[in-house]
């Protein structure tokens, strides 16, 4: 029985939920079949994190029904929505740093004799499992030491040990380059072949239209539709997410000829083997490359997190070298994470704290923060960055992924540093607002600033980045340049030899 003709396995009806007045979802409708890849798109804010919450037994919708085989279910919490057979990987990860990678895969589920966990099985079927997968992690290693790429790909492992009937998937590619997206895609179409549903959802179209057999578009909370993916087409898809045309600019012509503000000189540490680099204000510098090249590890030493154990970064002519992140922050460094969640926000606070803690050092008198002048900045900050939020103290993590995204970059656009260092700044935001950012991108370049754009996105490459730098190695393998800097002279150079 083709996808199309099969019953649903999973039944949503009139699901609707709300969060401080503000409503996520409006009576939502969505069929889940078996053996059927269906992708979920739609604005950050359209109301599928909401969806994906509800599913996995993590929200409890204020009114409609669920249905799994036909019957009515209820999924109080993840581990009911679990024992049902439905997973969810969110787009943050939920895995534990501090424990190896084959203690997260078998986290509650662990081999034991007795009262002792028999640590070689369950090394070994970490091993099987990621093999089987395709995805090259020593099981013994510390989850903490491998790249958000290598995490994502354990959280996916992790997630099929179960006997799994429906996987749902939040933005599984962010932070995978095109060769392990091209392995995880191949294992999901290995799921559906045995009959396993997925529900997809993804801002990237490309991904989208290659692996999908629907596509249901959210905006603002309600569900517009659900389309057969071979009777629609990508532009009709972003015109039923945003209601509107959107005016996406191509890369401006700009080209910075000035002498470096920024320059590093035979930079080692963590992955980085003698790494060389340059920027002049005004100036995009694009870094990408697999997993584990040693752009990660460049952001730390920027930014104090980490130190390098030779080589020398110098601004201005003169020796950079923080000690910490506040320090870094003092002398001019702006650092948007690639995981905003386990590193840029405060979980816990709401838009107001997370939006001005760059800030405290201004907004202080006599030891104390000027709550009047706190609230001001985050005002003013938050309505140029357009954060729709109920109000500056909600919480940060019941925003949607680009709302807490506008609040990272308007932390530090209050700041006005001089060197930013942005690592995957657009990671699961919607089409409108990543067009919003990379216009902010190019104003930052128009002001005289200094830009690190770390990204695996080829097209966001091509369209901010003066230069490329791909690094192997942790070394520069290559440097792209226009006319040469194309999405296909991108990916190409990242995964040749």
């Amino acid at each position: 029985m083709s996808a199309e003709a099969a019953p649903a396995l999973v039944a949503l009806r009139g699901a609707s939920k709300s969060f401080s007045g503000a409503r996520a979802l409006k009576a939502v409708d969505l069929d889940l079949r078996r053996g059927e890849i269906h992708a979920l798109c739609g604005e950050n804010g359209a109301g599928k994190s909401t969806l994906i919450r509800i599913l996995g037994g993590a929200t409890r919708p204020d009114s409609g029904t669920i249905a799994i085989d036909g019957l009515p279910v209820r999924l109080p919490d993840p581990a009911a929505a679990l024992r049902r057979g439905i997973a969810v990987i969110h787009q943050e990860l939920a895995l534990v740093d501090d424990l190896t990678v084959a203690e997260n895969l078998a986290l509650g589920d662990e081999p034991r004799r007795g009262p002792w966990i028999r640590r070689r099985a369950m090394v070994e079927s970490a091993r099987a499992k990621l093999g089987e997968l395709g995805f090259a992690i020593d099981p013994r290693a510390p989850l903490g030491s491998l790249p958000i790429g290598a995490r994502q790909q354990v959280e996916i492992a992790r997630a099929l040990r179960r006997d799994v009937r429906l996987l749902v998937l939040d933005e599984p590619t962010a932070a995978l380059s095109r060769a392990e997206a091209g392995r995880l895609f191949d294992v999901l179409r290995d799921l559906r072949a045995r009959g396993i549903a997925i529900l997809y959802v993804s801002h990237h179209l490309d991904e989208v239209f290659a692996l999908s057999d629907r596509i249901t578009v959210l905006r603002d909370g309600a569900r517009i539709g659900s389309w057969p993916a071979s009777e629609t087409t990508p532009g009709e898809v972003v015109a039923r997410m945003v209601g509107q045309a959107v005016d996406v600019r191509d890369r401006p012509a700009r080209r910075a000829d000035g002498p470096a503000k920024l320059r590093i000189e035979g930079l080692r540490g963590g992955a980085l083997r003698g790494l060389d680099l340059e920027v002049a204000a005004g100036e995009v510098v694009g870094l990408t490359g697999l997993a584990g090249a040693g752009h990660e590890d460049l952001a730390s030493f920027l930014f104090g997190d980490a130190r390098p154990t030779a080589g020398r970064v110098l601004w201005d002519g003169r020796p950079f070298r923080p000690r910490h992140p506040a320090e870094a922050a003092r002398l001019g460094v702006a650092m948007v994470p690639a995981d905003r969640r386990g590193q840029g926000l405060i979980p816990s606070q709401g838009v107001l704290e997370n939006l001005t803690i760059a800030s405290y050092a201004d907004l202080a008198r006599g030891g104390w923060i000027r709550r009047g002048a706190q609230k001001a900045l985050a005002r003013q900050w938050s309505e140029r960055f357009e954060v729709a939020s109920a109000g500056l103290s909600q919480k940060v993590l019941t925003l949607s992924g680009g709302n807490q995204q506008k609040v990272l970059l308007a932390r530090w656009a209050a700041r006005d540093p001089d060197l930013f260092v942005l690592n995957e700044p657009t990671r699961g935001i919607d089409v409108k607002t990543r067009e919003a950012i990379h216009r902010w991108i190019d104003g930052l370049a128009e002001a005289g600033r200094c830009v690190l754009l770390i990204t695996s996105d080829a097209q966001e490459m091509t369209r901010l980045a003066d230069r490329c730098l791909i690094l192997r190695g942790g070394e520069v393998a290559r440097t792209l340049e226009p006319p040469a800097l194309t999405e296909h002279a991108v990916v190409a150079a990242v995964v040749e030899g």
